[in-house]
């Protein structure tokens, strides 16, 4: 098993970065998030791996930090999620927002993503619902279970009729939090997001 990779960073690609470690360039495929938190070309960098064996198929993972290699790996091991889908969902959505969204059975979130259908994320809720409740930690902020979900949903859907994807909407709508959360409020601070201002 390859715990971290760390070197120089060589560069970034659309979905991947190359580190030079040892005289030696490794590839490694990273999610969206990953490669946005990555410094500049010649710096150092850690990235902890995993190396996907399928077949004739053999490919290096990178990821920021063991939270969201884990959350890679349950993705796996879900039926008929592939480490295409599995990336996918983990650059449209940071691993804590991802968490919550399986928490509360958000499909409509998960279906946004590409290469994510509805029998996909059926099967992410259904079989990862109950092992990513622990680390979903304390879902007051928008409601749990099925009011949160309608939360979501109608700020989403309010977000895509203003011209903004499904997942800009969902990663706009990342971490708000409110003891008594309002649509217009959410709505709001998506907006400041998107704007780039800090909400």
């Amino acid at each position: 098993m390859i715990d971290f990779v760390e070197g120089t960073l060589v560069e970034k690609g659309e979905d991947h970065a190359v580190i030079g470690v040892g005289g030696v360039g490794l590839t490694l495929f990273v999610s969206a998030n990953t490669l946005k938190s990555l410094p500049p070309a010649g710096k150092r960098v850690r990235l902890y791996g995993h190396l996907y064996v399928k077949e004739d198929v053999l490919q290096l993972f990178g990821f920021r930090d063991r939270r969201e290699r884990q959350l890679f790996l349950y993705l796996l091991g879900v039926t008929g999620i592939g480490p295409r889908a599995a990336m996918s969902l983990l650059s449209a959505y940071d691993p804590d927002t991802l968490v919550r969204l399986v928490a509360i059975g958000d499909l409509e979130a998960l279906t946004a993503v590409p290469g994510v259908g509805k029998k996909s994320g059926q099967r992410i809720i259904l079989e990862l619902k109950d092992r990513l409740a622990p680390l979903a930690g304390d879902l007051s902020g928008v409601g749990s279970g099925a009011e949160g979900s309608d939360l979501l949903r109608e700020a989403r859907e309010a977000l895509k009729g203003l011209g903004y994807t499904a997942a800009e909407a969902g990663r706009a709508l990342e971490g708000y939090r409110s003891e008594d959360p309002r649509l217009e409020d959410m709505i709001k601070y998506a907006l400041r997001r998107l704007g780039g201002q800090e909400a």
